[in-house]
C-alpha cells in the first residue's frame, strides 16, 4: 500500500483559534495475484468494509477526552 496524507492548519496559536484540518487521504492497493480481478476487487472491499480506521475517519465517531490535572480529571468538552 501506499497511503498520503494531506493536512493543513490555520489560525494563531497565540491568538487561541489555532486548528488542525484533515484535508484528505490518497491510498493506492497494490496486489500480485493469480486470483481474478473480481475476487482481489471483492477482497479490498471486504477489507474496506471492515477498516475501523477508515470508518472512524468517514464517519461521525463519538470521542471523550479525561483532562487530569493535579489528580483530579474532568471532561473536556
Amino acid at each position: 500500500m501506499h497511503v498520503a496524507a494531506y493536512f493543513h492548519e490555520q489560525g494563531s496559536v497565540l491568538k487561541g483559534d489555532a486548528e488542525g484540518f484533515c484535508d484528505h487521504f490518497d491510498i493506492e492497493v497494490l496486489v500480485d495475484s493469480d486470483e481474478t480481478e473480481e475476487k482481489i476487487t471483492g477482497l479490498v472491499a471486504m477489507a474496506r468494509k471492515l477498516c475501523f480506521t477508515e470508518k472512524a475517519l468517514t464517519t461521525p465517531v463519538t470521542v471523550n477526552v479525561t483532562q487530569t490535572y493535579n489528580g483530579e480529571s474532568r471532561r473536556v468538552l
